[in-house]
């Protein structure tokens, strides 16, 4: 039996719920027993956070998997997670009405100039201090939708240990993943540590906390009980500062990547950490596409603009060289198999590359061609779709969201199948994927 890894790129609910469809589809063939982790980062991250919550993947069957991801599909499908919480509006209206009073208020105040001037930078004072409750303020959303059992925030330490659910962030101390888990915590800098009272909502989103977006979120290392080996020193950092984990890794393969030298490195804290050998990449982030930038000659809002796409660039550029390595490294014949599932893709693009001639794996694609049919012009349309939704953490709506699921599911399926030599499935309808994001079967193609 394999020992298989699944690695889940971040990208807002988009990424949510086209890796979801790839857990469906490794739950309906049988493969969820082989996994041994999976990891996120990001909007990755609630998918992974909500099925560790939920089920213990090793063990459930397919369509058990299915009616627990109900509830997820249809969050994100009908409310949405950060705008769906109560909570998130009346900060909202905090944040505005300080802001007014500081920016508008205090002008009327019957005070000299000079004076008006003073009270005004005063009172810039608690609006940044309001802004900056933004990554507090989304955990809780995170766990008023989510991540709630019994009336409680979940616990890390409470969800489901038959699969390592890692949540990965970006400590700004050392620029390195730190790795969250039901079992653990651990970076290479800070050693092995346990999840003590963290909540999962709070995991979930300081692996999601986009920069700019979110600030850091300051965790004390204590918590965690970190211990290194006995010749090693360990950190005096009093405190994580934990940012989004696709800052450092944004297709959470590195965690698959260094199983065995985190047994090798901590071996005497006995880690008992299952190294694969297969490694399925998840990646929700759709290459970069031609955009109009008329609006960078605008003073101020074209640096920030410019800024945006830098960083879209970085990102677009590390993660295609990342994935280039990847595919050289499944091809080497190495002890790592694998296979990346990527939202850009059709799934007649891998066995139409592969159909050609008489070997097993030609057999595969050609197998999952017929399976597929003659619908190749109707996924060229869904792909387009998928890979073009927003990264939001507010509501997608039916459509997209069963479109999202569905691409998921059958790309995972196609490039699994004929490259890894996984189930070939009877092909889900359309209807089932409406049916899962609770939307209506004859309006969702």
């Amino acid at each position: 039996m394999s020992r298989c890894a699944v690695a889940l790129s971040g990208g807002g609910h988009r990424a949510a719920l086209f890796g979801l469809g790839v857990l469906l589809y490794l739950a309906d063939a049988g493969k969820s027993r082989e996994v041994t982790s999976v990891a996120s980062v990001s909007g990755g991250s609630l998918t992974n956070g909500y099925v560790a919550q939920s089920v213990d993947y090793a063990s459930v069957s397919g369509s058990a998997f299915w009616e627990a991801m109900g509830p997820l599909a249809q969050q994100i499908a009908k409310r949405g997670t950060l705008w769906a919480a109560p909570l998130t509006w009346a900060y909202l209206a905090l944040l505005a009405s300080t802001g007014a009073a500081a920016a508008v208020g205090v002008w009327f105040l019957p005070l000299a100039l000079p004076l008006r001037v003073v009270v005004f930078f005063v009172a810039l004072l608690p609006i940044a201090w309001i802004a900056g409750w933004r990554g507090a303020v989304c955990a809780r959303a995170f766990a008023s939708t989510l991540f709630r059992a019994g009336g409680r925030r979940t616990r890390l330490a409470d969800v489901h240990a038959g699969v390592d659910h890692v949540l990965c962030a970006t400590d700004l101390h050392w620029g390195e993943h730190v790795y969250l888990s039901g079992r653990f915590v651990c970076a290479y800098r800070y050693g092995w540590g346990k999840p003590g009272d963290l909540s999962l909502a709070d995991a979930v989103q300081a692996s999601a906390a986009y920069p700019g977006g979110f600030p850091a979120r300051r965790f004390p290392t204590r918590r965690h009980g970190f211990a290194l080996p006995a010749d090693e020193r360990a950190t005096t950092v009093r405190r994580l500062a934990l940012v989004d984990g696709g800052a450092y890794d944004n297709m959470a393969d590195e965690w698959a990547l260094g199983v065995g030298e985190r047994n090798a490195r901590w071996a005497a804290l006995a880690p008992a950490l299952r190294e694969p050998d297969e490694l399925v990449v998840v990646n929700s982030s759709a290459p970069l596409d031609l955009r109009p930038l008329g609006k960078l000659r605008l003073p101020i809002v074209g640096e920030a603009l410019t800024l945006k796409r830098d960083i879209d660039i970085l990102y677009d550029t590390t993660t295609s060289t990342r994935r280039r390595w990847l595919v050289d490294t499944f091809r080497s014949g190495g002890h790592l198999r694998g296979a990346i599932v990527q939202i850009s893709q059709s799934p007649f693009r891998v066995p139409t590359s592969f159909a050609a001639g008489d070997d097993a794996q030609a057999q595969r694609a050609r197998a999952m061609l017929d399976a597929l049919g003659d619908s190749e012009a109707a996924w060229d349309e869904r792909v387009q779709r998928t890979r073009t939704v927003k990264t939001t953490l507010n509501r997608l709506g039916a459509r997209d969201a069963a479109d999202l699921v569905h691409h998921g599911y059958v790309l995972a399926m196609a490039n699994l199948h004929v490259l890894l030599d996984h189930p070939l499935l009877p092909l889900p309808s359309a209807a089932r994927f409406a049916e899962l994001v609770g939307g209506n079967p004859e309006q969702v193609s």
